[in-house]
């Protein structure tokens, strides 16, 4: 992760587009943890892990980033193929 400060011009890459949302205080959001882009000095966060074993193994890294706020929260989506394989781990399972 990368803070800056002062006024200026940034560039940022990101899968699909870039969303914003606007945090009150004590707001919460939760992202998966490549999905977060950016957020105000002024929002609180936490990294956490998100599953088991099980999760980290089979549906990817499982960190998820809870921020509070208030501030502001850019966010990436994600382009569908790894939506897909984010979802895998919590789609019900078939009985053969």
């Amino acid at each position: 992760m990368l803070k800056t400060l002062d006024k200026g011009d940034m560039f940022v890459n990101a899968w699909g587009g870039i969303l914003s949302m606007n945090l009150k205080r004590g707001e919460k959001m939760i992202l998966d943890n490549y999905q977060l882009v950016a957020m105000s000095t002024s929002a609180d966060y936490r990294v956490t892990k998100h599953g088991g074993l099980k999760t980290s193994i089979f549906g990817g890294e499982a960190l998820i980033i809870e921020i509070v706020g208030p501030g502001t929260v850019y966010y990436q989506t994600k382009n569908f193929t790894e939506f897909v394989r984010t979802l895998i781990p919590f789609l019900p399972k078939r009985n053969n």
